[in-house]
This record gives structure tokens, C-alpha cells and sequence, in this order.
């Protein structure tokens, strides 16, 4: 029921992509039934998340959250108290129950510790695959790469 939604005389569907909400109510009484309309409902549904590709995952880590310091999502600064062990640290999620870090001091790379760990956020970033979504009509099952115009709507390459 993915993007659908029951209400007493109708269904909805409800999708989002790119910050933009897509729905159609299909009314029970005007498409043949509860049945019926919930058909053409998931019809459409399916229609829209095949024509609407989800997010890729990695476009989703790359975004810099609000309380990030670095500027650089993925890459923070730690040290122990006292200012001792000082690092930065690249650490990505590439799949759910898999994570990866890799820290470089800056005692030991100086300055160079933070574009090490910029360079190291990227590395881990290409190991990322697939869409974020919970819809397998939507083009999340994919095993090909498909590159995302800046428009809604994207095409396989």
C-alpha cells in the first residue's frame, strides 16, 4: 500500500520526489467500487513511481545536515578532552548494518587530516548503491545505474 491512503469514500495516492508531493483521490463512488478505485489507484501509483525515480541513496548522504561543522557531510572533527588525539573522521553508512570510518590524526597528517578525510568520505560514497525508497514498482530494484537529470523526472543512461 506503498503511497496509498484509505479514507471513508476514496483512496489516495500520495508520492514525493524532489520536494514535490504528487496526489489523485480515486472516489469509490465515481471508479465502480472500493475495489475498483483502489486498483486504479495502485495502477497510477505504479505508473508515477516508474516515471519518478526515487532519490539514489548517495545523493541522500551527500546532503550536509544542519548541525554539520565540517561543511562536508560525512566528515567531522573529534578530539579527546584536553585537546588531545585530535582527528578527522570520515564515516559513511553504504547499506544498512554496514558502516564505514576511517580516521586521520592530526598529529600525524597535520593540516592535510581533514582533505585526507574529504578524499576518504569520497572513496566510501562510491561503495553506495541503489535508491532510497520502500516501493520495488519504483525503480529501487534496478541493478543498472541511472543518472538523475535536475528535473523530476529522470532516464536510464
Amino acid at each position: 500500500m506503498y503511497g496509498i491512503y484509505g479514507y471513508d469514500d476514496y483512496w489516495s495516492v500520495d508520492i514525493r520526489r524532489d520536494k514535490v508531493r504528487m496526489v489523485k483521490a480515486f472516489y469509490f463512488n465515481t471508479n465502480g467500487g472500493r475495489r475498483a478505485a483502489l486498483k486504479k489507484a495502485q495502477v497510477y501509483r505504479d505508473q508515477l513511481v516508474r516515471e519518478h525515480l526515487p532519490v539514489l541513496k548517495r545523493e541522500i548522504a551527500q546532503r550536509v545536515r544542519r548541525d554539520n561543522k565540517s561543511g562536508v557531510a560525512g566528515v567531522y572533527f573529534r578530539e579527546e578532552p584536553g585537546g588531545k588525539n585530535q582527528m578527522w573522521i570520515a564515516a559513511t553508512r553504504v547499506e544498512p548494518g554496514k558502516s564505514i570510518s576511517k580516521a586521520f590524526s592530526v598529529g600525524r597528517y597535520g593540516r592535510a587530516a581533514r582533505e585526507l578525510a574529504i578524499a576518504e568520505r569520497q572513496k566510501q560514497l562510491e561503495q553506495m548503491t541503489g535508491y532510497a525508497s520502500r516501493h520495488p514498482g519504483d525503480g529501487s530494484t534496478f541493478t543498472s545505474m541511472v543518472r538523475r537529470k535536475s528535473s523530476p523526472t529522470a532516464t536510464a543512461a
